[in-house]
């Protein structure tokens, strides 16, 4: 089985996209754990008491003009499929204003310019759900394991309130690392309250979907799939304005649908974490068999040889799971009615990338999509960083991959909904010339890992057998495991008035109204000269990289184009930032991937323009030079509005410009005490694969205040 940096000098160099792996012996070696699962027999959950729940806004008098919410990081049950044996044990957030549990909620609806406070409890039992594995820095075993912290992510908000990896505390009130190395950078305790804290989120944005999830070091890839994460709406009155009157160009909030989705295995056996439809996660570094997933290699320089040491219990290079999961529900359906509906989006997975494509339903085979009879476009209107500055056409028609890594056949179009770990996108599809009676089946079938893909990932009906032994198919028609086949749209009787808009008028009347939104929000689509080299602007290069930690495990890194070690531009987490910059500077920054995954590249604080991206001469990893070996090429069309996380290619350098702006505050902002900062505002940016992000693809962010 070829290590990465392998198949980059043989596949990627050579124009290759996509590879598949399977073992010496030939055969594939399982990840499929989830029980039988029916497809399709379980409503979507939506917005209120019985699916996500909407928190409920309060007044704290020491913190006049916001809206306060009080909320409990603690346990709960859900039931995630009728198939399931039990409710599954989960970790999340609770609303205690209502007392109201529920997966991906309590969902916060902030205005803008409306400052919003958050307390956050810690009620988290001493044992977690899942497998720790305390071999990783910031989690070793004198650490509590139910420790959190929260990040707005996509929030402009002060560092104290960012939620950074060692900002964390637990229910008695331990903060940070135990032998204070970080400790200190827990600035937002509650006076009085040990085990809480408070975080100011003041909404100067436009209308976006950003959510809210557990950033604590060492188990933020563990909290976050056990169900600590939850949305958070920011509105915005010119976008809200567009949503009503006789015929409004965007759906109103009747005909808006979240759809967060995830891939989840669940548990078919009881062990130490867990009972039968509880959440199962990878923790065994699969190396010693013939046909094992990863590489184990020899430490790289800066880490001390541990491989004859190697945790029973461990990270792994990424987790994939064989069963998709859409706002808490396992394959589930959704009526609606022949209009357009506006759907938010959110790519919630450790690791899998969905490549969105719509067909009508089969009528040979029910449950699996028809490729011969694509549903309807997509119009996406906005993305992480807010509306677009203009409507993109996608899936008109939709393609399937393998046709390159951007998920598009061409540069020109036309264009998929591709989204990667903690993407983002707003989008109308207009379903009025759907007859009645039709199904539709939301498909993906982007390869994991992304983008040259492991078949042992990959499940849909009529599928090879993943047991590795040679047997019948592991997924059954109607049936999961499947990570193919999301979830089915069911198209039933106009129960009101018919949508005086269709997709044409949707889109001549959004080609005028997007711009004018843009400009009137005051985040000009723009405002940064798109020349690098333009008087004032900083110009660095920035490496993604992939080496051996101490125990011979792959481990990601981020780094800049100045080795720190002799065999690697990757730098720990630990190390002596390189990213430090002014408030008020524009940076630009060359991003090279010399590694074989697609990383979504994530920035707390700002967003990006992508400018462009160009091929490098990726051959040797970390013997580099930093010149494109091609012209750099425009981003995607929905590629074009701010963005706070962007997709990296394998063999690609990406030119993102940004300026460091720090949120205004009713209140004096201390800087960071942590040695080696300088008072600076600690933020940071990582990969968004969380097993990456944890292991150890996260690098500070110091922005150092005027004055």
């Amino acid at each position: 089985m070829p290590t990465r940096r392998e198949f980059l000098k043989t596949t990627i160099v050579a124009g290759t996209a996509f590879a598949l792996f399977r073992g010496s012996e030939g055969k594939i070696w399982a990840y499929a754990q989830s029980p039988t699962l029916r497809k399709f027999v379980a409503p979507l959950p939506g917005l209120g008491p019985n699916g996500i729940p909407v928190a409920s806004p309060t007044t704290n008098s020491a913190w006049p003009g916001a809206d306060f919410y009080s909320l409990s990081a603690q346990p709960f049950t859900q039931q995630m499929h009728p198939d399931l044996p039990n409710p599954t044990h989960l970790w999340g957030y609770v609303d205690t204003a209502t007392n109201k549990s529920g997966y991906l909620g309590p969902l916060i609806i902030a205005q803008r310019n409306k400052p919003v406070v958050l307390r956050m409890q810690n009620k988290l039992p001493a044992t977690h759900i899942l497998p720790v594995d305390t071999s990783l820095m910031g989690s070793e075993p004198e650490i509590p394991v139910n420790r959190c912290c929260v990040h707005l992510h996509g929030g402009l908000v002060p560092w104290t309130s960012d939620g950074g990896p060692y900002t964390w505390f637990t229910p008695s009130g331990i903060v940070g690392a135990t032998d204070g190395s970080a400790g200190e950078c827990f600035l937002n305790g509650v006076e009085g309250l040990p085990g809480a804290a408070d975080y100011y989120y003041p909404n100067n944005q436009s209308e976006r979907l950003v959510w809210y999830h557990d950033h604590a070091m060492g188990i933020t890839r563990l909290n976050a799939y056990a169900g600590m994460a939850a949305g958070y709406l920011i509105t915005d009155p010119v976008i809200t304005a567009l949503t009503t009157g006789d015929s409004p160009a965007i759906p109103g909030l009747a005909y808006t649908i979240p759809l967060i989705i995830q891939d989840k295995g669940f548990k078919t056996v009881a062990d130490q974490w867990g009972k039968p439809g509880d959440l199962w996660y990878p923790s065994i570094y699969e190396h010693n068999e013939p046909n094992a997933r990863w590489d184990l290699g020899e430490p790289s320089d800066g880490f001390e040889n541990e491989t004859a040491n190697l945790p029973a219990t461990s990270c792994v290079p990424e987790a994939f799971f064989d069963t998709i999961v859409i706002n808490g529900m396992a394959y589930p359906y959704a009526e609606i009615e022949p209009r357009r509906y506006r759907f938010l989006a959110l790519n919630g997975s450790q690791a899998r990338f969905f490549n969105l494509q719509l067909y009508y339903e089969s009528t040979l085979n029910p449950g699996e999509p028809d490729f011969s009879k694509p549903g309807p476009a997509f119009i996406q209107i906005g993305n992480e960083g807010g509306v677009l500055p203009m409507p993109v056409v996608l899936n008109n028609p939709p393609m399937q991959i393998p046709t390159g890594c951007d998920g598009s056949v061409d540069p020109n179009g036309p264009f998929n909904l591709l989204m990667a770990p903690a993407e983002r996108a707003d989008v109308i599809i207009d379903f009025s010339s759907v007859p009645v009676g039709s199904n539709l089946i939301l498909y993906s079938d982007a390869p994991a890992p992304f983008p040259m893909g492991d078949p042992r990932n990959d499940y849909f009906t009529g599928g090879p057998d993943q047991s590795g032994n040679g047997g019948a198919p592991t997924t059954t028609p109607g049936k999961g495991p499947n990570t193919r086949t999301l979830m089915q749209f069911r198209v039933v009787k106009l129960t009101g008035s018919p949508d005086p808009m269709n997709f044409d008028a949707t889109l001549e009347a959004l080609d005028g109204a997007l711009p004018k939104a843009y400009r009137d929000s005051h985040e000009p689509f723009g405002e940064f000269d798109l020349n690098p080299n333009a008087p004032g602007v900083i110009f660095e290069n920035k490496t993604l990289n992939e080496d051996f930690d101490e125990y011979g495990r792959l481990i990601q890194r981020v780094g800049s184009d100045q080795p720190l070690y002799k065999d690697s531009y990757g730098r720990n987490y630990m190390d002596a930032p390189t990213e430090v910059y002014k408030a008020g500077q524009t940076v630009v920054w060359d991003i090279y991937n010399t590694t074989g995954d697609t990383h979504p590249m994530h920035f707390h604080l700002v967003n990006v323009q992508v400018i462009g991206k160009a091929s490098f001469d990726a051959s040797i990893p970390n013997i580099l030079t930093f010149t494109p070996t091609s012209a750099f090429e425009a981003p995607d069309p929905n590629y074009r509005g701010w963005k706070e996380t962007v997709r990296m290619n394998p063999g690609e350098v990406t030119r993102v410009i940004m300026k460091f702006d720090l949120p205004v505050v009713p209140f004096a902002v201390p800087g960071s005490p942590r040695e080696g900062l300088n008072g600076g505002h600690e933020y940071v940016w990582h990969c968004h694969i969380l097993e990456h992000e944890e292991h150890d693809m996260m690098r500070p962010l110091i922005v150092m205040p005027e004055g």
